[in-house]
């Protein structure tokens, strides 16, 4: 699997398919012609050694067989057919794409190798049916379409099949095929059932979208192909690749097989060139320069030491101290004995305290006290097998192998804990008002607060909301203690335990209770009664992407903090506009006027009352004096009368209507309006009567007049605004006079 790792020999099974396909009879042979009469089926590896460097084998303790077969390739041979697409595992699914676009599937290969045109139809079914599969599975398992990682993935696949599917027939085809996969998989795989609206929504969401960036980007690349071949070239600039990837969201690997399919290439290097610069750009104000060095340093440090130096037992479950010793020592940038008053390094020990980043909870922070030194312990996170922490040395020398006293900062496990616990209230409680299709998809804990992304494709009502934070808080007030336990993956998950898609679990997992609202793997640090949460309080909700929600919350001491802080600031509001609903009227009933009651009513009065200003700003010009000092102009050959109309108004509302009101009153011609601004700022409006708009157009002024005097803008043929750099009247009289 690398460079170094767990392995051993292997022993792989082969499938004779018989001579009709493959003409050489023998296997080794055969293989190396590529011939498909002998497909392996199964493999097996007698794990026997870890390899720690290229060439060094060490025994394993436990020495295993690795073994795995594939099942398309098992059914192929149970059910006569070299191909796997021939079998019932996909059949199904193409069988579902031919009826929705019409299309023919056809098999035989001797047709398929003579025309072009079917064997791309068949080429199409086939594609759509792996891709669809493999997309049902993703997103039953927690994936979404996402720009990185594992959702990137799902997203590319998705966006190939929707691309080969728009070949077949401008129909939707990809969510009736996942439907088609739950129906004919789903009997085996439960998740495929239990999430099926889920997974077909999440399909039919992203096939809308990239739908119209298919069809923008393909158009745009259509283009670029008829230039290419007019010139006689035979290869898609790097610059246009990446153009369409960064500017259109048109997938490069697309634009790379919309090539091919034309005879063509791409500037693969070009376009990783261009990749590249955008990335350090945006990475050009990012500050953690130095990050990548001591990354390495970590790992080269923890690979030296393995086999060395113990594995580190965790004791934070039960402590918050422990009396340990320094087993390794290393600075930011290499191993070392000792580090001095000042130093910044890595610690690690025996036994630990300290939790280690993972699962979304940060590492914890403390202090150390050794034979010679004191100091901080900034972080902790983990290496393999290792706890490491990172450590500030305040005073004298640390040194290795010296003892060593750790302390966690009691308060702040106390918060993380807490806000980690109402992570999990919170995630079964959304199970419950949103429906089970939610899924983790990333969190964070630490002292101050809690962030939790689920999936979910649309987002929380305030009355959904309301229902989660009851649902969660009164599972706290009912005092449960927290239950943990250790018990092999399956059994836990069998038992009801959550698990989340990607996460590792060992032989052993831990199971988190609380009553029986919640049930989950965790192995992070928790309250040990739900009381001990004191409160939750929801934040926020928003979205992170395509079919992710994110919520932020407080709990503890937090989040009675702030909810006291936001009560008292409702109490002086209240006070302040007089909204005095005595203080019991809370215990039986809202109160008669809420605040966003008050609120809107105000902001209904101060709507109307602006229009009123606007009316008066307005009647206050003298529209019809303006309209009988028109002007004899020629604007493009045409005859006009024109109207300058220098104003000291900012408002573009009360500037519009004062210039339909000298429009009114001129009948015909044309209104140039400018307003008061700032610097470089100057409101510019340009009327037209209707029936000089087939000859004079108002957003051509407003072009010419910007180009001549500075500014910008545009508009239609009876009206256009934008802005001049200065206000100077005398210089737009001179520009009509000119012209």
């Amino acid at each position: 699997m690398g460079d170094t790792g767990p392995c051993g020999p292997c022993s792989e099974i082969f499938y004779d398919h018989g001579p009709g396909a493959g003409k050489i009879a023998d296997p080794f042979q055969g293989i190396v012609a590529g011939e498909d009469r002998f497909v392996e089926i199964w493999n097996l590896v007698f794990m026997q050694f870890y390899e720690s460097a290229p060439g060094v084998l060490q025994p394993l303790p436990k020495p295993s067989v690795d073994t795995g077969s594939g099942l398309e390739r098992v059914v192929a041979a149970l059910q006569g057919t070299n191909n796997n697409y021939n079998t019932d595992l996909f059949r199904p699914l193409i069988e579902t794409a031919c009826k929705i676009s019409g299309a023919d599937y056809v098999t035989d290969q001797n047709i398929l190798s003579t025309n072009p045109k079917i064997n791309e139809v068949t080429s199409a079914l086939r594609v759509l049916a792996d891709h669809s599969r493999a997309a049902g599975f993703l997103i039953a398992d927690g994936a979404l379409p996402s720009n990185e990682g594992r959702g990137y993935v799902l997203r590319r696949i998705m966006r190939r099949a929707i691309r080969y599917g728009r070949k077949l027939s401008d129909n939707s085809i990809l969510p009736a095929m996942a439907d088609s996969l739950v129906q004919s998989m789903g009997g085996t795989y439960k998740e495929l059932q239990t999430r099926r609206e889920h997974i077909l929504k999440t399909i039919r969401e992203e096939e809308s979208r990239f739908l119209q960036t298919l069809d923008q980007g393909t158009e745009i690349l259509s283009q670029e192909i008829q230039k290419i071949r007019s010139k006689g070239q035979k290869e898609i600039a790097g610059d246009v690749v990446f153009k369409l990837y960064d500017t259109y969201g048109f997938p490069a690997d697309l634009t790379q097989l919309i090539a091919a399919e034309q005879g063509l290439t791409i500037d693969e290097k070009n376009f990783d060139l261009e990749l590249d610069r955008a990335r350090e750009k945006s990475k050009a104000s990012w500050k953690g320069a130095g990050t990548d060095q001591v990354q390495t340093q970590m790992i080269k440090w923890v690979q030296d030491i393995s086999g060395k130096v113990p594995a580190t037992e965790f004791t934070g479950y039960e402590h918050v101290s422990d009396k340990t010793v320094v087993s390794a020592l290393s600075s930011e940038s290499a191993s070392v004995d000792s580090l001095n008053e000042g130093d910044m390094g890595f610690i690690i020990t025996p036994k630990t305290c300290f939790y280690a980043e993972s699962g979304g909870q940060v590492g914890d922070i403390g202090h150390f006290t050794s034979t010679n030194a004191t100091g901080e312990v900034l972080n902790c996170f983990k290496q393999k097998d290792y706890h490491i922490h990172h450590v500030l040395v305040k005073r004298g020398t640390l040194k290795k192998n010296e003892p060593v006293e750790l302390v966690v900062h009691n308060q702040d496990r106390r918060n993380t804990a807490a806000n980690h616990s109402a992570t999990h209230l919170l995630h079964a409680a959304l199970r419950k008002v949103l429906g089970t299709h939610v899924s983790q998809a990333g969190s964070l804990v630490d002292a101050t607060r809690l962030r939790f992304d689920f999936t979910h494709s649309q987002p929380v009502t305030p009355a959904q909301m309301r229902e989660i934070e009851t649902l969660v808080n009164s599972e706290i007030s009912k005092a449960n203690q927290v239950k943990t336990e250790l018990m092999a993956p399956e059994t836990a998950i069998k038992a009801g335990a959550m698990a989340l898609f990607g996460e590792k679990y060992g032989d052993t997992v831990r199971v988190l209770t609380m009553g029986d609202f919640s049930v989950e793997l965790c192995g992070g640090t928790h309250v040990s009664n739900t009381s001990q949460i004191r409160m939750v309080k929801v934040v926020s909700e928003t979205g992170v992407s395509s079919g992710v929600r994110r919520i932020e919350a407080v709990a503890g001491d937090r989040a009675v903090d702030f909810a006291f802080h936001a009560l008292q600031e409702d109490q002086l509001a209240r006070s302040t506009m007089g909204l005095t609903n005595p203080w019991t009227s809370f215990l039986q009933k809202e109160p008669e006027t809420t605040l966003q009651q008050w609120v809107e009513s105000k902001r209904e009065e101060i709507k109307n009352l602006e229009k009123e200003i606007r009316k008066a700003k307005s009647g206050a010009i003298d529209t019809a004096g303006l309209a009988a000092s028109a002007m004899d102009v020629n604007i493009g050959g045409q005859g006009a009368k024109l109207v300058i109309a220098d104003l000291s108004i900012d408002d573009r509302e009360v500037l519009s209507q004062t210039m339909d009101q000298i429009k009114a009153a001129l009948k015909s011609g044309v209104v140039v309006c400018i307003g008061d601004g700032s610097a470089d700022n100057y409101p510019l409006l340009i009327g037209v009567t209707s029936d000089l708009t087939s000859k004079i157009k108002a957003g051509q002024i407003l072009k010419d007049l910007t180009a001549a005097l500075g500014g910008k803008g545009g508009g239609r043929p009876e009206f256009a605004q934008g802005a001049l750099t200065k206000k100077d009247p005398a210089a737009v009289r001179s520009f009509f006079s000119k012209n």
